[in-house]
């Protein structure tokens, strides 16, 4: 690991190696508790504006969390913030705490302390310094099962869907009243945790499953409240603004612990008889526009958690038996970036189509629209091959 700081005697080098390959393991994750939304990421590298300085360029940080040499490095392109912090990952967090506690801009500006951000670090690894140790081979299973199930689950079992289900408030109204119909929530078992002592307590628990839709591999939960408009966060409108310590507790989505969602594709596991018998994967930002899809009669979209296609997920389309990607990312920038990036990764071997629609988000269609815009296009494709 490059650029760690020169550290105090009570964490070797070793320990802090350690800890930063466990949070690159869980970047995404890491992202989401630091208030970090918008962001693009690939199979190396997290592109995203500063949090640090809060520029507005989209791609003026670049985070690596993978590779031998350079994992964890950073870089801040427009401000040079890697020089205050310096540019290991443990520099980064303690930036983006530093600007949410104290307001941190330049140079000289006050900053929370190393040991702090190790201790904010640990406790997001859920690990004390002096056990830290890398762990390749921990089951996904076990850090969804923890957030459900009272029984304490052992690393090698799976959690079924049953467990999910009992734990959860099926279908949730939040969705519903955002217009989902309720048997498309509890076909694909979306629910509200209720539960205070669940770390995904007031979010909406959109669960993911395994390829063979048999076992939860991970999920992601969606916060009930909606965005304050003086500190950012997603808590109860009722109650006090979160100290800037604590802002990342009230982020809008939140993964469940070691879930890598550039690793899978939503909904993978009922659309993929559906995408080998047309020849055809429809991809979408997020799981919303795969309800909606599915409920105007499209039964072929996955979902890439995002506005970006990792190589993991192409692998999954190239095993899925597809010849032709439909994008339907946003109508804006981003989507537009979205299905550059795609495009980019797979036109010297499928056919690509992006279809026009009205609206910015798939998901806030209407069924009629859909049907109407959409699907006599997909039809067309399916016809034709």
């Amino acid at each position: 690991m490059n650029s760690l700081m020169k550290q105090s005697t009570s964490y070797s080098q070793d320990q802090l190696k350690n800890l930063c390959d466990l949070v690159c393991d869980d970047i995404e994750r890491l992202l989401q508790v630091l208030g970090v939304e918008d962001y693009r990421i690939t199979e190396k590298m997290v592109f995203c504006q500063c949090p640090i300085h809060e520029g507005d360029n989209g791609s003026a940080l670049n985070l690596y969390y993978t590779g031998e040499s350079y994992r964890g490095n950073w870089k801040c392109r427009t401000h040079n913030c890697e020089e205050t912090f310096r540019s290991s990952i443990i520099g980064f967090v303690r930036g983006v705490l530093s600007r949410q506690k104290y307001g941190w801009s330049s140079e000289g500006d006050r900053t929370v302390s190393f040991k702090e951000t190790v201790d904010f670090l640990l406790k997001f690894v859920n690990k004390d310094i002096d056990n830290i140790h890398l762990n390749k081979n921990v089951d996904t299973f076990t850090s969804v099962a923890k957030n459900f199930s009272k029984k304490k689950q052992e690393n090698k079992l799976k959690l079924q869907p049953s467990q999910v289900r009992s734990s959860l408030k099926i279908p949730a109204s939040y969705y519903v009243n955002r217009g989902y119909s309720e048997q498309i929530l509890e076909r694909y078992d979306v629910g509200l945790c209720d539960n205070p002592e669940k770390p995904f307590y007031n979010r909406v628990v959109v669960p993911v499953y395994s390829a063979d839709g048999k076992h939860v591999i991970g999920c992601t939960g969606r916060s009930i409240h909606n965005k304050c408009d003086k500190c950012g966060c997603y808590h109860h409108p009722r109650r006090d603004c979160p100290a800037p310590d604590k802002r990342w507790i009230y982020s809008k989505w939140k993964h469940n612990q070691n879930f890598k969602s550039q690793n899978n594709l939503y909904n993978f596991w009922f659309a993929k008889d559906h995408i080998k018998k047309t020849k055809t994967v429809i991809l979408v930002e997020s799981p919303g526009n795969v309800w909606r899809l599915e409920e105007a009669g499209i039964k072929n979209s996955v979902a890439i958690f995002g506005s970006s296609m990792s190589n993991h997920q192409k692998l999954l389309i190239d095993s899925s038996g597809a010849m032709n990607i439909v994008v339907l990312t946003d109508n804006d920038e981003a989507g537009d970036k979205a299905y550059n990036q795609i495009n980019e990764k797979c036109k010297d071997i499928y056919r690509m189509y992006r279809p026009k629609f009205d609206g910015d988000d798939i998901g806030e269609m209407s069924i009629q629209d859909i049907q109407q815009q959409i699907l006599p296009i997909i039809k067309e494709i399916h016809e034709q091959y």
